[in-house]
Protein backbone atom coordinates (compact mmCIF):
# COMPACT_ATOMS: atom_id res chain seq x y z
CA UNK A 1 0.00 0.00 0.00
CA UNK A 2 1.03 3.37 -0.89
CA UNK A 3 1.56 5.73 1.46
CA UNK A 4 0.60 9.31 0.89
CA UNK A 5 1.38 13.05 2.30
CA UNK A 6 -2.21 13.00 3.82
CA UNK A 7 -1.41 9.73 5.61
CA UNK A 8 1.49 10.71 7.40
CA UNK A 9 -0.50 13.99 8.28
CA UNK A 10 -3.04 11.95 10.59
CA UNK A 11 -0.12 10.81 12.20
CA UNK A 12 2.54 13.83 12.21
CA UNK A 13 0.21 16.77 12.19
CA UNK A 14 -0.05 18.40 15.93
CA UNK A 15 -3.30 17.72 18.38
CA UNK A 16 -2.59 21.03 20.85
CA UNK A 17 -5.20 20.40 23.84
CA UNK A 18 -6.21 24.48 23.56
CA UNK A 19 -6.40 26.70 20.62
CA UNK A 20 -2.66 27.93 19.52
CA UNK A 21 -1.54 30.01 16.79
CA UNK A 22 -1.67 28.11 13.22
CA UNK A 23 1.64 28.04 12.56
CA UNK A 24 2.40 26.42 15.87
CA UNK A 25 -0.78 24.03 15.05
CA UNK A 26 0.52 22.99 11.98
CA UNK A 27 4.47 23.12 12.37
CA UNK A 28 6.05 19.43 12.10
CA UNK A 29 9.25 18.43 10.61
CA UNK A 30 9.32 16.43 7.62
CA UNK A 31 12.33 14.27 5.92
CA UNK A 32 11.50 14.29 2.93
CA UNK A 33 11.16 17.84 0.50
CA UNK A 34 9.93 19.14 -3.04
CA UNK A 35 12.62 20.07 -5.40
CA UNK A 36 10.31 23.70 -5.48
CA UNK A 37 13.20 26.34 -5.13
CA UNK A 38 12.71 28.75 -2.65
CA UNK A 39 12.52 32.83 -4.34
CA UNK A 40 14.99 34.82 -2.81
CA UNK A 41 12.13 37.08 -1.53
CA UNK A 42 11.06 34.59 0.38
CA UNK A 43 14.14 33.78 2.13
CA UNK A 44 14.84 37.58 3.16
CA UNK A 45 11.03 37.49 4.42
CA UNK A 46 12.51 34.11 6.38
CA UNK A 47 15.58 35.63 7.49
CA UNK A 48 13.75 38.77 8.60
CA UNK A 49 12.02 37.21 10.98
CA UNK A 50 14.79 35.67 12.74
CA UNK A 51 16.57 39.07 12.91
CA UNK A 52 13.74 40.29 15.32
CA UNK A 53 13.74 37.67 17.73
CA UNK A 54 14.36 38.33 21.47
CA UNK A 55 18.22 38.33 22.89
CA UNK A 56 19.63 38.66 26.11
CA UNK A 57 20.93 42.17 26.42
CA UNK A 58 19.68 42.72 22.85
CA UNK A 59 23.21 40.88 21.57
CA UNK A 60 21.76 38.90 18.69
CA UNK A 61 24.16 36.66 19.18
CA UNK A 62 23.44 34.60 16.01
CA UNK A 63 24.24 34.37 11.93
CA UNK A 64 23.08 32.61 8.98
CA UNK A 65 24.38 30.76 6.34
CA UNK A 66 22.05 29.22 3.79
CA UNK A 67 23.19 27.08 0.67
CA UNK A 68 20.95 25.61 -2.53
CA UNK A 69 21.21 22.41 -3.67
CA UNK A 70 22.88 21.65 -6.73
CA UNK A 71 25.74 23.66 -5.77
CA UNK A 72 29.40 23.02 -4.17
CA UNK A 73 28.63 24.75 -1.11
CA UNK A 74 25.84 22.40 -0.72
CA UNK A 75 27.63 19.57 -1.20
CA UNK A 76 30.04 20.39 0.90
CA UNK A 77 27.56 21.16 3.87
CA UNK A 78 25.47 18.22 2.98
CA UNK A 79 28.65 15.96 3.25
CA UNK A 80 29.71 17.71 7.20
CA UNK A 81 25.83 15.56 8.28
CA UNK A 82 25.68 12.34 9.85
CA UNK A 83 24.80 9.10 7.75
CA UNK A 84 21.41 9.26 9.51
CA UNK A 85 20.93 12.73 8.32
CA UNK A 86 22.53 12.78 5.00
CA UNK A 87 19.75 9.55 4.66
CA UNK A 88 16.63 12.11 4.09
CA UNK A 89 18.23 15.73 4.43
CA UNK A 90 19.13 15.39 0.52
CA UNK A 91 15.77 15.97 -0.72
CA UNK A 92 15.96 19.68 0.72
CA UNK A 93 16.17 22.68 -1.61
CA UNK A 94 18.10 24.71 0.72
CA UNK A 95 20.49 24.03 3.65
CA UNK A 96 21.38 26.88 6.78
CA UNK A 97 24.12 26.40 8.87
CA UNK A 98 23.03 28.59 12.06
CA UNK A 99 25.55 29.74 13.79
CA UNK A 100 26.31 31.18 17.70
CA UNK A 101 27.55 34.71 18.46
CA UNK A 102 29.92 33.10 21.41
CA UNK A 103 32.24 36.40 21.85
CA UNK A 104 31.59 39.68 20.81
CA UNK A 105 32.41 43.46 22.30
CA UNK A 106 31.01 43.13 25.57
CA UNK A 107 33.02 39.51 25.96
CA UNK A 108 31.55 35.51 26.54
CA UNK A 109 27.96 35.38 25.70
CA UNK A 110 26.93 33.08 28.38
CA UNK A 111 23.32 32.99 26.46
CA UNK A 112 24.25 32.62 22.77
CA UNK A 113 23.11 29.36 22.19
CA UNK A 114 19.54 29.79 23.97
CA UNK A 115 18.84 33.02 21.55
CA UNK A 116 20.03 31.33 18.54
CA UNK A 117 17.31 28.71 19.54
CA UNK A 118 14.60 31.77 19.72
CA UNK A 119 16.09 32.89 16.50
CA UNK A 120 15.51 29.92 14.91
CA UNK A 121 11.83 29.11 15.67
CA UNK A 122 11.39 32.80 15.08
CA UNK A 123 12.46 31.67 11.42
CA UNK A 124 10.77 28.48 11.18
CA UNK A 125 7.58 29.46 12.35
CA UNK A 126 8.01 32.22 9.59
CA UNK A 127 8.69 29.83 6.42
CA UNK A 128 5.48 27.80 8.28
CA UNK A 129 3.20 30.92 7.87
CA UNK A 130 5.30 30.89 3.89
CA UNK A 131 3.64 27.54 2.98
CA UNK A 132 7.49 26.27 3.96
CA UNK A 133 8.81 23.07 6.51
CA UNK A 134 11.85 22.89 7.85
CA UNK A 135 13.68 20.04 9.98
CA UNK A 136 16.67 20.58 12.61
CA UNK A 137 19.86 18.32 12.32
CA UNK A 138 22.37 18.72 15.32
CA UNK A 139 24.53 15.49 14.40
CA UNK A 140 27.10 17.17 11.73
CA UNK A 141 31.15 17.77 11.65
CA UNK A 142 31.55 20.96 13.23
CA UNK A 143 34.78 21.49 13.14
CA UNK A 144 35.14 20.62 9.44
CA UNK A 145 32.40 23.32 8.82
CA UNK A 146 34.37 25.97 10.81
CA UNK A 147 37.72 24.77 8.81
CA UNK A 148 36.51 24.71 5.44
CA UNK A 149 33.92 27.61 5.22
CA UNK A 150 36.65 29.51 7.21
CA UNK A 151 34.20 30.84 9.47
CA UNK A 152 35.14 33.43 12.04
CA UNK A 153 36.68 32.43 15.98
CA UNK A 154 33.73 33.58 17.43
CA UNK A 155 31.20 31.86 15.50
CA UNK A 156 30.23 28.66 16.36
CA UNK A 157 28.65 26.70 14.16
CA UNK A 158 25.32 24.83 15.88
CA UNK A 159 22.78 23.47 13.80
CA UNK A 160 21.59 22.99 9.97
CA UNK A 161 18.32 23.16 8.80
CA UNK A 162 16.76 21.50 6.17
CA UNK A 163 13.80 24.43 4.27
CA UNK A 164 11.83 23.54 1.56
CA UNK A 165 8.63 22.46 0.57
CA UNK A 166 6.99 19.15 1.69
CA UNK A 167 7.70 16.49 -1.22
CA UNK A 168 5.49 14.11 -2.60
CA UNK A 169 5.52 10.96 -0.52
CA UNK A 170 4.33 8.79 -2.91
CA UNK A 171 7.91 8.62 -4.43
CA UNK A 172 9.70 8.57 -1.11
CA UNK A 173 11.37 5.75 -0.09
CA UNK A 174 10.20 3.18 2.22
CA UNK A 175 12.17 3.76 4.73
CA UNK A 176 11.63 7.66 4.71
CA UNK A 177 8.16 7.07 4.99
CA UNK A 178 8.58 4.01 7.44
CA UNK A 179 10.10 7.02 10.05
CA UNK A 180 7.56 9.35 8.98
CA UNK A 181 5.10 7.48 10.08
CA UNK A 182 6.07 6.42 13.97
CA UNK A 183 4.31 8.98 16.19
CA UNK A 184 5.81 11.84 18.05
CA UNK A 185 4.48 11.31 21.39
CA UNK A 186 4.43 14.71 23.22
CA UNK A 187 4.95 15.52 27.39
CA UNK A 188 1.34 16.13 28.96
CA UNK A 189 2.96 17.14 32.05
CA UNK A 190 5.17 20.25 31.41
CA UNK A 191 4.06 23.05 33.92
CA UNK A 192 2.74 24.07 37.15
CA UNK A 193 2.24 26.85 39.55
CA UNK A 194 5.16 27.72 41.68
CA UNK A 195 4.47 27.78 45.27
CA UNK A 196 6.39 27.38 48.59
Amino acid sequence: MTTTFSDILKIRRPRPKHKIIKEIAKRWSPRYYSDKKIPLSHLKIIFEAARWAPSAHNRQPWYFYYTEKETQAYKILFSTLNEYNRSWAKTAPILILACAITKDGQGDNLFAFYDLGATVISLILQAQSLGYYAREMGLFDKEKVKKIFKLEKNLEPFIIIALGKIGDYKSAPEEIVEMEIDPRPRKKDLFKKLSL
